[in-house]
This record gives structure tokens, C-alpha cells and sequence, in this order.
């Protein structure tokens, strides 16, 4: 079996059972929601074999004070130990989302000129006072908090790039500079804690590593326990390199799902429909048979019915990768709806596997480039890199709606992502899944089928929303 079986947050309340339609993306409260959802989510995920939580916004997402301790109000402090204690409750390790030189260091970077560099977001790598300052972070989580391992994320919100920073010949000896540094600095305090990197921000999207660059992911390898090539936009490492990669690597090395929802914070958790659980399947095969040995799996609110039968099917197949999709299929379906005999549940899966099948033959992965900023997804902006090759910008992570913004946003996934035509066979797909699911739903009444069938019901709906928009 997969031997760090991850699932990812990514943020605190990405996997919460209701909405936060009155924050902005991403929201680090924690209430009663926030916890009720997390115990319900530790204890499904516990169910489905996942052996490790990774998350973000624990503690901040992008103002540490100077101190660092006044950051976290003693409010705060008990709420995030409430947190760890009930993924402990459930056998899972915690591995805490950790900013290294960047991620919490906005308010720092503008009040002091020791660690300014070009970069806004990011402390100057070259700065003895940012080192310094990594520590006294690093420190406080570490002493304040039970936590099981780091995430350690260097590269996504970019580099300093002054004078003293040239003297990194590229940015993957950059990033692999601090994050090797802060990876040692938590070893010589921590022997035992899990130490995770993951490509995002390593290289542009669409690109991939070469023989050279190979060599230098080996180095850092030595140095942690897990490497994820999260592959948002395509993986960084080519399959056809993955098995040489991985005969000489020193840490696990995985992916991520290959395909994902990424979780709009502002909507119902019934408003979509799109399982992908043979699309994952296929992804973590070949991982596995390259001598992959972790994955980091992005998770959504569990209350939505394709996300739940998905993160189930992988935690089965991460289990016994020799599984079959199907058969993985069948036995989550027999674990979440406890079906009254084999044609009820034979008619339960095909509802799924068709749901998946048919978003797949309906939608354009690539795009549509031309679209009024109110009809996209308003991160544009984050895909300048693929202007020559537009036909490299394909999820990876899938935006259901505008990430950033106040209250639930228009479907965008429906315009950006569909035309007219695939709109069309995308609404009498639906309707005939609906009218199945409302025959599984008289043969068995019971709240999954009920979820099941409004998810389908508000599909239909935000179709003819977004036809309406794009007349």
C-alpha cells in the first residue's frame, strides 16, 4: 500500500460541511461548524484508510506579527489544539502548512527592511534576519503545538530576486536552498516530525524538469520524507522519467489527484455533481507502478456527494493498489449507502460512474480565453504562462466558481469550461441521471440518495443560469 496515504486540506475550511458565503477566500476561522465538520471528516477519512491530515491557516495565512507569539490570541491557541486533538482522536498525523520565507510574512516584509527584497511576499533569502525569523516561527509551532510534520511550501508566491540573491544560478536552487536549510533546522529540534515539499511555484506551469534539474530534486530529497509533484497544471516530473526518478530518490515520492475539485468556499455543498474517481484511479495506478509511495489528495466538503464517493474510492485503492476501479467503486457504494441488495447498488454506481463519464465527454479542458471577466473563474491573470501554448492550461485544480469574492459566485466552470453544446448534452445527461437517481431514491429512501438527487437538481439549474448568461 501507498505508505503516506494525505489528505489535503488545503486550507482550514476547505472541507467544511456548510459554506462561508460572507469571507473571502481563504477563510482560517474556527467555530463550531468548523470543528463539527472536522470531526465528522477525520472520522471518514480514518473509515477510508488515509493515514496523514496536511493543512493551511491553522494559525495565520499572511500576518505574522514581529513577534510572532502576539500573532495568536489565547482563543485562538486552545481553538487550533481542539483541532489537533480531533485528527489525534482519529489515528492521523497532523502535518501543519508551513510558509517558508513567504505565506505569513506580508505585514513583516512592509514593517522591516532587513528582510525586504523584491519580493513583497517573500523574505530576501540572502538576509541573515529572515533565517532568523523562520526559526522564531518554526520554534513557536513547534513548542506550541503537538503537530506531526511540516508542509513546507517555499516557491508558489515567487522569489527575491536582488542583487545577493543572484548568486542562486536558478530558482530551484533557491527554493531548494531554504527549504533544505528550514527542513535542517527542524530535524536537529525534531528528529521524528514528517517533512513534506511539493512542487507548486518550482518551475512555470507547463513545464518540466530536466536531467539536470532531476539532480538537483535528488539533493533535497535527502534532506525530507516526502516529495509531491502536485501537478495543478501537469506534474513537473514526465511520466517517462518517474521510474528512474524514483530507484534513487531519499524521500517518498508522489502526486497529487492528477484531477480535482478545488472547493468553493461560498456555495451549497449539494451544488454540483462531478465524481472523478476513475480518473484518479488511473493517475495513482501509474504512480504506484512507478514507484511512487505517497500522494497528497486534495479534499472537499465530504457532504457533497461525488467528492465523498471519490475520496472514498481513493482511500480504498491507496489501501491495495492492485484494486480495480470498478470494484472500489462497488465497495464504497456498499459502505456509504448500504444498498438492499446488488441491483440497488449496481444502479448507485452506475449513477456515479455515468455522472463522472459524462462531465468528461461534455466539457473542454482547455479555456475559453475570450470570455468577459464575469463569466471566468477571475485568476486569468495566473495563466499568462500559457498564452504560447494555451493548450497546456488544463486542470489539474478545477474552479467551480470565482475564487476570491463575497457571497455564493456565478458557475463558472459552466462557461469557461463548456460550450453551448456542451452545455446541452451536459443538461439531458443530467436529467436522465436524475430521474435514475429519483428511481434509486423510491427503491430506498434515505438522505445520501436525497443529497444525491439535489446535487443533480442544482446542476440543471446552474446550466440554464449560465445559458442565460452567454445568450
Amino acid at each position: 500500500m501507498f505508505k503516506y496515504r494525505i489528505a489535503y486540506g488545503c486550507w482550514l475550511n476547505d472541507s467544511r460541511k456548510l459554506p462561508i458565503t460572507d469571507e473571502d477566500w481563504p477563510s482560517i476561522r474556527i467555530d463550531e461548524d468548523t470543528l463539527d465538520s472536522l470531526e465528522e471528516t477525520m472520522a471518514f477519512l480514518e473509515k477510508a484508510g488515509y493515514n496523514c491530515f496536511d493543512v493551511f491557516g491553522l494559525i495565520t495565512n499572511h500576518s505574522w506579527e514581529d513577534d510572532i507569539v502576539s500573532t495568536v490570541s489565547p482563543e485562538r491557541v486552545q481553538k487550533v489544539r481542539q483541532v489537533i486533538d480531533i485528527v489525534h482522536s482519529h489515528g492521523l498525523k497532523l502535518i501543519y502548512g508551513l510558509g517558508v520565507y513567504s505565506w505569513g510574512f506580508d505585514g513583516i516584509i512592509g514593517r522591516n527592511a532587513a528582510v525586504r527584497g523584491t519580493n513583497p511576499q517573500a523574505m530576501c533569502a540572502s538576509a541573515p534576519e529572515s533565517e532568523a525569523i523562520m526559526r522564531r516561527v518554526i520554534d513557536y509551532v513547534g513548542e506550541t503545538f503537538d503537530v506531526d510534520g511540516f508542509h513546507l511550501e517555499a516557491a508558489d508566491q515567487g522569489r527575491c530576486e536582488c542583487e545577493k540573491c543572484r548568486r542562486f544560478a536558478t530558482d530551484i536552487d533557491y527554493y531548494n536552498d531554504i527549504n533544505t536549510r528550514t527542513a535542517r533546522y527542524i530535524r536537529g529540534k525534531w528528529p521524528e516530525k514528517l517533512l513534506l515539499v511539493n512542487t507548486s511555484g518550482y518551475l512555470r506551469w507547463g513545464d518540466t524538469f530536466d536531467a539536470a534539474q532531476l539532480a538537483q530534486i535528488r539533493q533535497l530529497s535527502r534532506e525530507i520524507d516526502i516529495f509531491i509533484d502536485v501537478g495543478s497544471h501537469g506534474v513537473f516530473v514526465r511520466p517517462e522519467d518517474r521510474r528512474g526518478l524514483t530507484a534513487d530518490f531519499g524521500a517518498s515520492f508522489g502526486t497529487s489527484n492528477g484531477f480535482w475539485i478545488y472547493p468553493p468556499q461560498r456555495w451549497d455543498r449539494t451544488r454540483w455533481l462531478i465524481p472523478h474517481m476513475y480518473q484518479n484511479h488511473d493517475m495513482l495506478s501509474r504512480l504506484w507502478k512507478d514507484g511512487g509511495t505517497c500522494c497528497e489528495l486534495y479534499l472537499s466538503p465530504l457532504n457533497n456527494p461525488g467528492a465523498e464517493i471519490t475520496f472514498l474510492c481513493n482511500g480504498l485503492l491507496l489501501q491495495d493498489p492492485d484494486s480495480s476501479a470498478d470494484d472500489n467503486l462497488n465497495r464504497a457504494v456498499e459502505m456509504l449507502y448500504a444498498p438492499v441488495d446488488t441491483a440497488q447498488r449496481d444502479r448507485i454506481a452506475g449513477i456515479f460512474g455515468d455522472a463522472e463519464k459524462l462531465f468528461f465527454d461534455c466539457w473542454h479542458p482547455q479555456r475559453d480565453r475570450a470570455l468577459p471577466e464575469t463569466l471566468s473563474d477571475g485568476v486569468e491573470h495566473v495563466f499568462a504562462w500559457s498564452e504560447v501554448h494555451p493548450e497546456l492550461a488544463q486542470p489539474g485544480e478545477f474552479f467551480l466558481e470565482r475564487l476570491f469574492g463575497i457571497g455564493p459566485g456565478f458557475p463558472c466552470y459552466l462557461t469557461l469550461h463548456f460550450d453551448v453544446d456542451g452545455r446541452a448534452r451536459y443538461r439531458e445527461g443530467m436529467r436522465t441521471l436524475l430521474a435514475r437517481a429519483e428511481a434509486a431514491r423510491a427503491a430506498q429512501p434515505c438522505e445520501c440518495l436525497d443529497r444525491l438527487a439535489s446535487c443533480i437538481e442544482n446542476v440543471l439549474k446552474d446550466i440554464d443560469a449560465a445559458d442565460a448568461a452567454m445568450a
